[in-house]
């Protein structure tokens, strides 16, 4: 049987087909069944004639294989280094940087192991810490859970919002925040209730 056939820079045959096209064009003779699923175990040999014959070589399959295993294997080494170097400059930088590139860390999803210190994104542009290690649950969304998660506020913003905090990131001496729409400065380490609940630890700003 005539068959054509496109052959690689390597010398291996990358396609046959029974019609002639631009890119299968080499003519080579065939004798028996042809595997298109083993096409880089063929290769062209011309006989004394100067014929070629398409012949299949199971070494050269099973080394094309292999190769082909190796460099898959190699690709999803890279990538997961990759992710494992990436995962770990996001964790190593402070909350400031952090905020400065919201846009790599991932989004908040329920049924997932998160660890203490993790950042996430969630809702409308919110940025978030865990605050214990925990497996996350629908109905512990981290805007109901304080005790969980803690938002990270925006240094650029000196008076935000006032929110209920709990373990380890309580408010401390100095810090600001806007209460009811009133401004506050907190007098004392450790505080995680409100100036409405615990007034003696606040001081309603001038």
């Amino acid at each position: 049987m005539k068959i054509y056939t496109q052959i690689g820079d390597d010398g291996t045959v990358t396609a046959f087909s029974t019609c002639s096209t631009a890119d299968v064009q080499v003519e080579a003779q065939v004798t028996g069944p042809l595997y298109p699923e083993k096409l880089s175990g063929y290769k062209l040999e011309p006989d004394n004639t100067g014929v070629n014959h398409l012949v299949f070589d199971e070494e050269q399959f099973k080394a094309h294989v292999k190769q082909e295993q190796e460099a898959a294997a190699l690709a999803e080494a890279e990538a997961k280094l990759a992710e494992v170097s990436r995962d770990a400059l996001l964790a190593g930088v402070d909350d400031e940087v952090a905020l400065t590139m919201t846009c790599l860390y991932p989004e908040w999803q329920a049924g997932q192991e998160y660890k203490t210190g993790n950042r996430l994104r969630f809702g409308d542009g919110g940025f978030i810490k865990v605050l214990q290690d925990h497996k996350s649950q629908a109905d512990w969304l981290p805007d109901a859970t304080p005790s969980l998660y803690a938002v990270i506020a925006d240094p650029a913003i000196e008076w935000p919002e006032w929110e209920q905090r709990y373990g380890e990131n309580p408010y401390m001496a100095g810090d600001k925040v806007t209460f009811e729409g009133e401004r506050y400065i907190c007098k004392r380490d450790n505080v995680s209730h409100s100036p409405e609940e615990l007034p003696d630890a606040w001081e309603k700003a001038e």
